[in-house]
């Protein structure tokens, strides 16, 4: 987990990425989650995707995310790109009228690797069907 103001969110995300690409988790399916907001923070989730028999590494836990709806893009290209996905996924959602959870994934970190295809997710807010 990584909290940190805006302007130190940068380093503290690659700081996180060392760690993880230093514990040779032997995957290459690796996942950020942002987390909303919490005072004032910006949250993130480094790490890896691993099946429930996995063993985790010392100094890492196991995070379970619910199944749930979301709006899907993929961004190919530098991995500074990746805002500019997330920015057409938002756009899109408020131009349809969707609201979201605040949770956005981003699957494509390659330890090593600035370029790339990542896949990127929000999270949909649970929505009540109308009634009418």
């Amino acid at each position: 987990m990584v909290e940190a103001s805006p302007d130190d969110l940068p380093a503290a995300v690659a700081a996180a990425w060392e760690r993880v690409a230093a514990a040779d988790v032997g995957t290459a399916a690796f996942a950020m989650v942002a987390l909303p907001e919490e005072s004032g923070l910006h949250r993130r989730l480094v790490g890896f995707m691993a099946a429930k028999a996995s063993e985790i590494p010392d100094g890492m836990v196991r995070v379970d995310l619910d199944a749930g709806r979301y709006l899907r893009t993929a961004q190919d290209g530098p991995q500074a790109a990746v805002s500019d996905g997330f920015t057409r996924l938002h756009a899109h959602a408020e131009a349809n009228g969707l609201k979201l959870s605040g949770i956005a994934l981003d699957f494509g970190y390659r330890p090593g690797e600035s370029d790339g295809r990542h896949e990127l997710h929000l999270a949909l807010a649970p929505q009540l069907p109308a009634l009418g």
